[in-house]
């Protein structure tokens, strides 16, 4: 019989959320060089009450915000940071984490083991290994 799979959408989800923020990033950074270009204080806060007042009549009744183009700069920053750099970067620190904690996880078990023989002879559970033709 010829089923169609449900497809796992939970990367394309992922993905274009970090294409928008970095395109919303990259139009914000645009914005903010302009700013900072005005040297007169009055012409700045003039700009300022402008774009609330632009951004308040565009977001509309539920905040949604309007986003820039995302662009194929856009799309290699993405893919080379989420996909590339970041997994390098965070395998690279949990491996360094692991082999710092070894030797106190390797402490951690030999307690275990400990405890674990001490309680088995408090309960007299080592009785089972030892030979039954020796009297105790």
């Amino acid at each position: 019989m010829n089923t169609i799979a449900i497809p796992d959408l939970r990367f394309e989800q992922s993905f274009t959320r970090s294409l928008n923020s970095y395109a919303i990033q990259q139009q914000e950074s645009k914005i903010r060089r302009h700013e900072a270009a005005d040297v007169n204080l009055e012409e700045l806060n003039a700009k300022l009450d402008e774009a609330e007042q632009q951004e308040l009549q565009t977001s509309g009744a539920h905040g949604v915000q309007p986003i820039g183009p995302i662009t194929p700069g856009i799309v290699i920053y993405a893919i080379i940071k989420d996909q590339i750099l970041m997994p390098f970067i965070q395998g690279f620190f949990l491996t360094g984490v692991l082999i710092a904690i070894k030797p106190f996880l390797n402490t951690i078990t030999a307690q275990g083991q400990r405890c674990g023989i001490w309680l088995a002879n408090g309960l007299g559970l080592n009785r089972l290994n030892r030979n039954p033709f020796t009297p105790i």
